[in-house]
């Protein structure tokens, strides 16, 4: 065939087939523009829910409630009946104690000072009778009896007389510390062991230094193992401290339990706290539901079988839904699968029970 023949057959079939493609994109964009999509739904809630802080920390002892076992008299330690950690009965035995000599030495002293002091005092009212003395002279007398008396009775106090003894338990209690060993030398008094009433703790959490500022006194706080979360306990913070720890590098937050709710908290436990800051009210979606682009988060929702964009904001982020807050409508349904397909005005189905997996793909 001639080429010039062919050329214009050419031209006009390439712009007819241009034609054809075009044509076939309008209409497949057309298609999906029209096409139904098939998306889960669930029923809109609204409701307050807690905004929480996890944390975690250690059981201490309650300073409150503790007592530190101190020595009466300068000495030494001769013997040590208990061990931290070991629970003792009021009257039981904690240590002995061995009086040092100096001490005793100030005791005999003492005590021959009253014998010497009462002998004058007797010395003198014989005189007194002979006329011999003069009443200055008894009251002089009668005043050193009652200075070495007083003496003597304040190394009695402290026990200065007996070269041992047994230092016992003033209540039922919990050694939590013990500061001193067989042999140590003591002056009057250092400190032996650390008592605490059973029971008695207190949980030290450590808190971001950057959210320390939302932390106050009275919050309150659920505590658990971090083993075992089956039994918590539940108490308020007691205070929040100014200052960073310089060994976690967190701010400390005391928290507090009244009573026996303390039941399973033994000292140097570690532990999970949350501490409940505040709540909010909004409506509760799932996580999947919300989505985000340049102008923020947003939901669909279904008006006329078509999904309907609602811009949100989000108030809560907790691990399997958000609170949010906008014009959501709560007569219609919320999408909660098979969003991402979606844009506004898009026509959809709804997923019955037999599809709903089908949906969630």
């Amino acid at each position: 065939m001639n080429r010039k023949l062919l050329l214009p057959i050419i031209v006009t079939l390439g712009i007819f087939g241009m034609g054809l493609r075009l044509a076939l994109a309008a209409d497949d964009s057309g298609g999906r523009k029209s096409s139904t999509i098939l998306v889960q739904t669930a029923t809109l809630t609204q409701k307050t829910l807690p905004v929480q802080m996890t944390t975690y920390g250690t059981v201490q002892p309650d300073t409150g409630n503790t007592v530190h076992v101190v020595v009466p008299r300068a000495g030494q330690v001769a013997k040590m009946a208990v061990s931290p950690g070991q629970e003792v009965r009021r009257g039981q035995k904690l240590f002995e104690f061995a009086t040092g000599a100096a001490t005793l030495l100030t005791y005999q002293q003492a005590a021959s000072a009253v014998k010497f002091a009462r002998a004058d005092l007797a010395r003198t009212q014989e005189l007194l009778k002979e006329r011999l003395a003069t009443k200055a002279q008894l009251a002089t007398s009668e005043k050193a009896l009652s200075d070495a008396q007083q003496t003597l009775k304040a190394q009695e106090d402290v026990g200065a007389g007996q070269a041992t003894q047994w230092v016992l338990s003033p209540a039922d209690a919990v050694v939590t510390e013990v500061t001193a060993k067989v042999g140590d030398r003591l002056d009057q008094g250092g400190a032996v062991l650390q008592l605490t009433e059973r029971g008695a703790v207190q949980v030290v959490l450590g808190v971001e230094p950057e959210h320390a500022s939302v932390v106050h006194a009275g919050m309150p706080v659920v505590m658990t193992s971090v083993f075992d979360d089956t039994h918590p306990v539940t108490g308020k913070i007691d205070g929040v401290h100014g200052v960073i720890d310089p060994q976690t590098r967190l701010v400390d937050a005391v928290a507090r339990v009244e009573g026996k709710a303390s039941d399973g908290l033994l000292p140097g436990m570690r532990v999970k706290g949350v501490i409940t800051l505040s709540s909010v009210t909004g409506w509760v979606v799932p996580r999947q539901a919300v989505l985000s682009d340049e102008q923020g988060p947003y939901v669909y929702q279904i008006s006329d079988d078509q999904a309907v964009r609602v811009n949100v904001k989000i108030l809560l982020d907790t691990d399997d839904v958000y609170a949010v807050e906008g014009k959501l409508d709560p007569k219609q349904k919320l999408v909660t699968l098979g969003n991402y397909e979606l844009s506004d005005g898009q026509p959809v189905r709804e997923a019955d029970a037999g599809t709903k997996n089908q949906a969630g793909k």
